[in-house]
């Protein structure tokens, strides 16, 4: 991975006098992708979720320039938006106005546009930073990357704070990415996946309390062991609308136990739940949804925080223990527990269903499909030396489903954590 970012920086710089101008200062950075292990899902709802920030990242490479034009080089392709689009002379443009010309100037086949682009109109908007000018910017990632959306954000805005000494902590750049996000497509679930890009240390383990957008800490992985994502197909999945109604609707029905608005279901314990939360969504009408299903999400919700609690604490203890496999093979049933709940309620595709059937071997512990935000059909942990099974299974599945399968492995550090380099 360190290879591969020298020459991304050697490619920078037989660019100057090229794409980049020979003088001006340019800054690299290099943020990695993510996956949610626990959570994700009820994220919605403000449970906690417990992230990885994946290998295989995006690398970014930053010139401000004078002309007030945008321009983007990705491979051999130059695409450009003249400034206005995003902001004047008297400061950045609405939301919905940069929104609708970012989706004017996008060129084909560009998930990483809107996001990329929205680092300059987030960075305006939430932090007051201005800019005098465009600027120049290469990009390099594989497009399977788990997590692309908020790892090109996390870097072009790592990029644009450095490049122009604006101070921000981790937590105010990562919620500044996710505001970005959520602006540009609210369709997008995107509420957590800038935590992992942003402040996340290689291999290990980020907690983050969604609903106060609060990080509660991180463990390391314990050597031996892995973790790797898989993604079918090119499409990315679509969220689920449902879900997100069905967690508002949760909330409203279980305010009277809230201390403050939206926080009803994530203020209750699941003992809290069952003595009498459960009773009081089951006996209420769901207009034709069948109350049942609220009752059985809410307390998926809440076994799933459990699940990634326990997870936390076994990782844990076993970062200091020499005898940790049980722990960690607890986890990785934490893992399959979580899978297949979901798969109950409808929440898992079929591909990450077939998937979590055929991976199962001694040195594979667990599978889980993660948040439909992290691109990733399905997040897999077990020993190290799994990985030849893990391939051979991904391999099997290619062949006979006829689409693209792609795994990313290792571990890359969020870009505060990284910090940036001079190209």
């Amino acid at each position: 991975m360190v290879a591969d970012l020298e020459r991304f920086a050697q490619r920078v710089r037989a660019e100057r006098g090229g794409f980049f101008d020979r003088d001006r200062s340019i800054t690299l950075v290099r943020a990695p992708g993510w996956v949610d292990l626990f959570g994700g899902l009820v994220a919605e709802a403000g449970m906690l979720s417990l992230l990885w920030p994946t290998g295989g990242g995006v690398m970014v490479a930053l010139q401000p320039d004078p002309e007030p034009v945008i321009r983007f080089r990705l491979e051999t392709r130059i695409d450009s938006i003249p400034c206005p689009a995003l902001f004047l002379h008297s400061g950045p443009r609405e939301y919905e106005d940069v929104v609708a010309e970012i989706d004017r100037y996008q060129p084909p086949r560009s998930p990483w546009w809107g996001p990329a682009l929205m680092a300059w109109v987030a960075l305006m908007r939430e932090e007051f930073v201005r800019f005098g000018g465009g600027a120049r910017v290469m990009l390099q990632f594989n497009p399977n990357l788990p997590g692309l959306a908020a790892a090109v954000i996390a870097a072009v805005a790592q990029a644009l704070v450095t490049a122009y000494g604006v101070h921000l902590s981790p937590r105010e750049l990562a919620i500044t990415c996710t505001e970005g996000l959520v602006r540009f497509d609210r369709r997008g679930g995107e509420l957590i996946g800038t935590f992992a890009t942003v402040c996340a240390a290689a291999n290990e383990v980020l907690a983050v309390w969604p609903h106060r957008a609060q990080l509660m800490g991180s463990v390391h992985l314990p050597a031996g062991y892995a973790i790797w994502t898989i993604r079918v197909g090119d499409e990315p999945r679509q969220p689920l609308a449902r879900v997100h109604a069905a967690f508002a609707k949760i909330d409203r029905l279980l305010a009277e136990e809230a201390t403050e608005p939206g926080a009803a279901l994530v203020a209750m314990s699941l003992n809290d739940f069952l003595r009498g939360g459960r009773q009081r969504l089951s006996a209420t009408d769901s207009a034709g949804e069948g109350a049942g299903s609220l009752a059985a999400l809410a307390m998926f919700a809440l076994e799933e925080q459990q699940r990634g609690r326990i997870a936390l604490a076994l990782l844990r203890a076993a970062a200091h223990r020499a005898q940790r496999e049980d722990d960690v093979r607890l986890i990785g049933e934490l893992l399959t527990q979580s899978h297949w709940s979901q798969a109950v309620l409808g929440l898992t595709d079929s591909h990450a269903d077939a998937l979590a059937e055929r991976l199962v071997a001694p040195a594979i512990f667990g599978v889980r499909q993660p948040v439909v935000a992290s691109r990733a059909t399905l997040v897999v942990f077990g020993r190290s030396d799994a990985e030849a099974e893990v391939q051979r299974v991904v391999e099997a599945y290619r062949a006979a489903s006829g689409l693209p399968v792609s795994v990313t492995g290792g571990s890359l550090a969020g870009v505060h954590k990284a910090g940036a380099r001079n190209g």
